[in-house]
């Protein structure tokens, strides 16, 4: 047994790394809520004001990425494995990182039509940060995690929901569409909307482990 592991037993409440997962969990629900707002807005002037704002919610993942990491390297007694932690947060960032990415394609691309896909994998993925927010919110310690093995399964299953639309879209870009970079456009950004899927399963599966080396 590591000693992170045996020290959390000591601790019995977390005071500093959970309100900040928190924290970072509601900034994905946030992002994840501008970018759908985003994609259902037809006004290119009110799509700048979400692409700015999912721009800051970045920031702000930024900053409390990089306090969470200051705080683990300052930190003694960790509330599970230091490694756990630095994947959970990594994989966290990743996503705002990615929806960031996408918005600022759909700029750079000039979009005015988005594939309906776009806006299936985008709500797939708001209902995932949901599930994050909703065990982040709840756990006070690592055992709680047990507690929410359920949410785990629904993440790895919209993982794969995603996974399925994804294929089938480009599946069927390359056979219809004729315009070559308008292909390479949508390819782009939905591609970028797999990836940030990706990581939400990602952070389910620091959930899983944790459950398991808890169990």
């Amino acid at each position: 047994m590591k000693l992170d592991r045996i020290f959390s037993f000591l601790v019995p409440k977390d005071r500093k790394f959970f309100p900040l997962f928190n924290e970072v969990a509601d900034n994905l629900v946030v992002a994840s809520e501008l970018f759908i707002n985003l994609l259902g807005e037809a006004d290119s002037g009110k799509r700048m004001e979400y692409i700015k704002a999912i721009s800051d919610a970045e920031h702000v993942g930024d900053d409390l990425t990089r306090k969470l990491m200051n705080d683990l390297n300052a930190t003694f007694i960790t509330p599970f494995e230091r490694e756990d932690i630095h994947v959970l947060v990594d994989k966290m960032d990743s996503i705002v990182d990615l929806l960031h990415g996408a918005s600022k394609r759909i700029h750079m691309y000039n979009l005015s039509v988005f594939p309906k896909e776009f806006m299936q994998i985008a709500v797939i993925i708001h209902a995932a940060v949901l599930e994050i927010q909703l065990v982040l919110r709840n756990v006070k310690n690592v055992n709680d995690f047990k507690l929410y093995h359920n949410s785990c399964i629904k993440i790895s299953n919209m993982e794969s929901e995603v996974d399925d639309i994804y294929q089938s879209f480009l599946a069927n870009l390359f056979e219809n569409e004729m315009n070559a970079i308008e292909l390479i456009k949508k390819r782009d950004i939905l591609a970028a909307l797999e990836k940030a899927i990706d990581r939400c399963d990602d952070v389910a599966n620091v959930f899983s482990t944790l459950i398991v080396k808890m169990g």
